[in-house]
């Protein structure tokens, strides 16, 4: 966390990105047909240079879904599976053997539905915590090392990004766990607007 960052703010992050959490496995529980709950969610907010390590290093091969917001409010927002996460979920979903660095069109497609669901809940969790909308652009979604898929949603948002707000979550069932991480990438008077809000709730 930044020095600056008031601990109310990281609790009412906390909060949202528990909430987000919460419902994006309830959609989740849907889509895979198995009951999923968020075990354990953790929040940051990091200096964009300490992203790659807070994931676990950028040369890490990672499936991520990606997109950026719509309108006035710019930011770029990202949902990253580790490679045996997006593995385990891909092949329970398709029924199919899954090679995570050469994915098929029905395995990237349910990739992109799986990351669409955890981007919408997030997004849904923080806009209601600020009371302002939050659009997004259609996503997308690809494979890559952690490092080229993180540059992605900062080229379409062209503008400079300094700090990052992370959230960790852990989605449990019974005989299995998967890992996900849900990062907004806002420009700098997004940022403060969302840390402003926040901090007015607190």
């Amino acid at each position: 966390m930044t020095d600056d960052a008031p601990r109310r703010v990281l609790d009412i992050i906390t909060e949202f990105a528990n909430i987000g959490a919460g419902s994006a496995a309830t959609a989740l529980s849907s889509l895979l047909d198995m009951e999923l709950m968020n075990d354990a969610t953790t929040c940051e907010i990091l200096p964009l240079a300490k992203v790659s390590d807070y994931l676990g290093g950028a040369k890490q091969v990672v499936a991520g879904t990606y997109t950026y917001l719509c309108g006035d409010l710019k930011s770029g927002v990202l949902v990253v599976f580790p490679s045996d996460s997006a593995k385990a979920l891909l092949e329970h979903l398709t029924k199919e053997k899954v090679e995570i660095a050469s994915l098929t069109n029905i395995q990237l497609s349910a990739l992109k539905e799986v990351g669409n669901i955890c981007l919408c809940w997030y997004l849904c969790a923080v806009s209601k915590m600020i009371d302002v909308d939050m659009i997004p652009a259609p996503p997308d979604a690809t494979v890559d090392l952690l490092g080229a898929v993180l540059d992605i949603p900062l080229a379409s948002l062209g503008a400079k990004v300094d700090t990052v707000i992370a959230v960790h979550t852990s989605f449990k069932a019974l005989d299995r766990q998967f890992e996900g991480y849900f990062l907004m990438l806002p420009e700098e008077s997004t940022l403060k607007l969302i840390l402003d809000r926040m901090g007015e709730s607190g």
